[in-house]
């Protein structure tokens, strides 16, 4: 074979299996450019792995190392020593970004790391002997991962733990050098384990059976990882904003827009909730019917809330209110003409006159007293009538 073909062979197997764990995780995508990273550095991951192999396998010795069908050298050394440093990317490079928000991130980021560290050391056997690679591209590459994916599985839970994520780091950790370990020890021992003759045809059989239930197992946990991802943060998808998928990078500002939070109990995520990255839609009125035709599309915003909640300028700011105008003050009434007075006047009483105090009556002149000698009869005398 040719070098290409070597390199074909090589390369093929880590990268189909990258592509499926990606395409379980399109519903909530993580940016491009974090998963080649995380590929890159665990390629990268070789050299201190093998660095820290040949030293134990020196400390150890080779009695040790060869006793039990290499017991110790397929669970301390091998399994113990890469499965320490594919988990050692996903702590030190992703555990604190923003965008590892989901059980699922847990299982395609190890998983990432595990692949980028199997496709370099298969390009290192298939260099070397070309049937070794071919071979590997069927039992050693998806070993490592589904194993890992396994451990990312609880690296995910972890993560989104309200408590210490230890407790579940560790147990994936150990539930991975444990399928790594026997997955080695059937290989180096040819599954006689160091009780029978080796059978390396009855050692391929197994460890492709090994293989198949692991990776039937890992899908379980895919299906349960994707379902808690979807209580807490909805059904909905959310694809990657434009900006982050042209540009392939993991950091942008204000991204993802929110935070993992647990629902309330009782909480039922409302249907066509806009995803992460998009503009929230305006819940219509009562009535409300949806005219045909394209709909206009909000303007992309920044790809991305940590955890958090949203950051001003995630979402478009919906217009402010118009302002009323101050009401115009009414004009002063205009005060009516008084009512011309009547032109005849009034005639006016009489006044009642005045009373005055009566005065006393003028005494009567008397009659003037005729003379004595003239006293008429009626005085007693002799009339002077005859």
């Amino acid at each position: 074979m040719d070098i290409r073909t070597n390199l074909a062979i090589a390369v093929a197997p880590a990268l189909l299996l990258l592509w499926l764990f990606k395409k379980w995780d399109e519903k909530r995508p993580e940016p491009p450019g974090a998963v080649r990273n995380v590929v890159i550095f665990g390629a990268i991951t070789c050299i201190p792995a093998a660095a820290i192999e040949l030293g134990m396998q020196a400390a150890l010795g080779a009695d040790v190392i060869n006793a039990q069908g290499k017991f110790l050298e397929a669970f301390l050394v091998a399994a113990f020593t890469e499965e320490a440093v594919k988990l050692a990317v996903v702590l030190i490079y992703l555990w604190r970004k923003p965008h590892f928000d989901e059980v699922m991130d847990g299982i395609l980021y190890t998983a990432a790391a595990s692949l980028g560290f199997a496709l370099l050391e298969n390009v290192l056997y298939s260099a070397t002997n070309p049937a070794t690679g071919l071979v590997r591209a069927f039992t050693a590459v998806p070993l490592h991962a589904t194993c890992s994916g396994i451990m990312g599985y609880f690296v995910g839970r972890g993560k989104l733990s309200k408590g210490s994520a230890a407790p579940w780091i560790i147990g994936g950790f150990a539930a991975a050098v444990f399928i790594h370990g026997l997955y080695d020890w059937i290989v180096f021992s040819g599954a006689g384990f160091g009780f029978f003759d080796p059978e390396p045809l009855l050692a391929l059989l197994v460890v492709v059976g090994l293989v198949g239930l692991c990776a039937v197992i890992l899908r379980q946990l895919v299906k349960h990882a994707l379902s808690i991802d979807d209580a807490v943060l909805g059904p909905e998808a959310r694809p990657l904003s434009p900006a982050v998928a042209a540009a392939g990078f993991a950091q942008f500002p204000g991204y993802p827009p929110v935070a993992p939070a647990y629902p309330q109990p009782g909480y039922v995520s409302q249907p066509g909730y806009a995803p992460y990255g998009a503009a929230q839609p305006a819940y219509p009125q009562p009535g409300y019917v949806s005219q045909p035709g394209p709909q206009p599309q909000a303007p992309a915003t920044h790809a991305y809330p940590p955890h958090g909640y949203p950051q001003p300028g995630a979402y478009p700011q919906p217009p402010q209110q118009p302002q009323y105008t101050q009401q115009p003050q009414y004009t002063q009434q205009p005060q009516y003409p008084q009512q011309p007075q009547y032109p005849y006047a009034q005639p006016q009483q009489p006044q009642q006159p005045q009373y005055t105090q009566p005065q006393a009556s003028p005494a009567y002149p008397q009659a003037p007293q005729p003379p004595p000698g003239n006293r008429g009869p009626q005085d007693g005398g002799q009339g002077g009538w005859g």
